[in-house]
This record gives structure tokens, sequence and C-alpha cells, in this order.
């Protein structure tokens, strides 16, 4: 059997233009931190924080500042006491010094979200249509796992598109 590859496109080509849109000219590091935030803080704290940017020197790509947005208050003083550690979790991510502080934003809007999710935990960000579309761009990849992630991927895009 051969194996026809003339069909398929790279991945980077196909998500760049939707994840340039939402985030700029830094898409690669901030898509990676937002849409990883979850197994990067730990569920606990992506609960109620969320990173918003990363602010790298001018033609530099190491010693970034981090910008995590917070609920209130209290939240921001849990992500002020854990920061060293975020800060190695996001560079063991990274597999380099990408970022070396923090700065922590107050947002009372996370808080409002993080009450909707609660009261609305099944919640639906995309259609059965637009699900089924996105399961359809990442049927034919061979490795579960990145084939799962794609999916996620692909659903937060579309639904934050939504907005």
């Amino acid at each position: 059997m051969q194996r026809r590859t003339g069909d398929l496109q790279n991945m980077s080509k196909i998500l760049s233009p939707l994840t340039r849109k939402m985030l700029g000219k830094k898409a690669f590091a901030e898509a990676d931190v937002i849409c990883n935030w979850a197994e990067i803080a730990g569920s606990e704290l992506a609960s109620f924080s969320m990173p918003s940017k990363i602010d790298f020197k001018k033609g530099e790509r190491t010693g970034g500042v981090l910008w995590i947005e917070v609920a209130g208050g209290a939240f921001a003083l849990e992500v002020s006491l854990k920061s060293k550690m975020l800060i190695e979790k996001v560079n063991t991510f990274f597999g380099y010094d990408a970022v070396k502080s923090l700065k922590i934003v107050q947002n009372p809007a996370i808080g409002i979200k993080m009450k909707q999710d609660i009261h609305n935990p099944e919640k639906i960000l995309v259609t059965k249509e637009e699900e089924t579309y996105i399961k359809s761009l990442s049927g034919d990849i061979q490795n579960p796992e990145l084939g799962e992630a794609l999916q996620r991927l692909g659903c937060a895009v579309m639904a934050n598109n939504k907005k």
C-alpha cells in the first residue's frame, strides 16, 4: 500500500493564522502557555488565574515577564507566594529560561467567569458540527495524544473566535 501525502498540510500553516489573530506576533510562546496553563500551573491555580501575555525585551526570547490575571486580592497573594514555582514550571515547559518574573494583575472578570463555570459546568463552547469538523481535521494523525491535544486547541480557538 502506497502512502499518499499530497493533500496533507503542516499544522502550523493551518493554525498560525488563527492564533496570530488572537495573540499577535508573539503567538507561539503565548499560545503555548495559554493552552497548557492548567498543566503548567496545576488545576487549582489555573481555576482562578489566566496568563495574558509574555513581554520580552526587543529582539530577545528569554528573561520575559509573564502577565497573569487573577480574580482578586486573595488570589493575587496566592499567585505571588507561588511565583517562584510558577516561573520554574513555565521555564521547564519551554525548556529554557523564557520567563524571569511575573506581573500579577487583578481582573474581576475572571472571578465572574469562575462563577459562571461553577454554575454551568456543562457549558457548550462549540457546536456538535464544529466539533465534528475539528475532529475531521485531526483524524489522520497517528499519535492519539497529539490528536486529542490538537482537537482541544481547535475547540479553544473556535470558541474564542466566537467572543
